[in-house]
């Protein structure tokens, strides 16, 4: 399916066109006509539907960008890899280890969250500083 954004419309395989038909906390429903659809060839590998709804993501312009970003400058993520995915994975295996938030809703999981946060820059800051530096400004 490609995405037309001057007329803010799918174009399916078969050359129909998808109509913004709602929109559902941000994100934006798109469906084709049931005529369209009835008649159409592609239809048994397309949906099991009378017609075929799309949905658009309320920040896909914003992956399609970053997609765009990351194949015209690779050498990125190589260096988000070395900078930033160590705390991610460090932060992942101490949070979800268990494999999930032990406190419920957002709000806990916020809190869970900016505490893990804390300890690993607590615990960055020692190894870098050391124990003893890092007393003495606190102190």
């Amino acid at each position: 399916f490609k995405y037309e954004e001057d007329s803010d419309s799918y174009q399916c395989p078969a050359g129909q066109w998808l109509t913004l038909k709602q929109m559902n906390k941000g994100d934006r429903i798109y469906q084709a006509a049931i005529a369209d659809c009835s008649v159409c060839p592609l239809k048994s590998r397309c949906t099991k539907a009378s017609r075929r709804y799309l949905t658009r993501h309320a920040q896909e312009a914003a992956f399609e960008r970053m997609e765009q970003r990351m194949r015209a400058h690779p050498e990125m993520m190589t260096r988000r890899r070395s900078i930033v995915e160590h705390p991610f994975g460090n932060l992942k295996q101490w949070l979800f280890g268990n494999g999930r938030f032990l406190l419920r809703q957002l709000k806990g999981a916020r809190a869970e969250m900016a505490l893990a946060v804390q300890a690993y820059n607590l615990k960055r800051a020692i190894k870098v500083l050391g124990a003893q530096k890092l007393i003495a400004l606190m102190g």
